[in-house]
């Protein structure tokens, strides 16, 4: 978790694998990952999950979400 936590703050919006082969779980632990992170599930493909949480303070050189708006 401290580690989903650093990702977050310093990325905002990431992707995490979800090694499960029943859906109902996989729904559970994303849920749980993105209340105990205290962030939003943005899209789910397959086993990848894609979380959001804006950062405290920006960081433009780690912040996928700025580096995106530049391209």
């Amino acid at each position: 978790m401290n580690e989903l936590d650093r990702a977050l703050e310093d990325h905002e919006l990431i992707k995490i694998r979800v090694n499960t082969m029943d859906r109902e779980d996989k729904v559970a632990i994303i849920n749980e990952i993105c209340a105990q992170c205290g962030a939003e599930l943005a899209q789910v493909i397959g086993k990848m999950a894609v979380l959001y949480r804006p950062a405290k303070k920006q960081n433009p050189k780690l912040s996928n979400l700025v580096r995106l708006q530049q391209q």
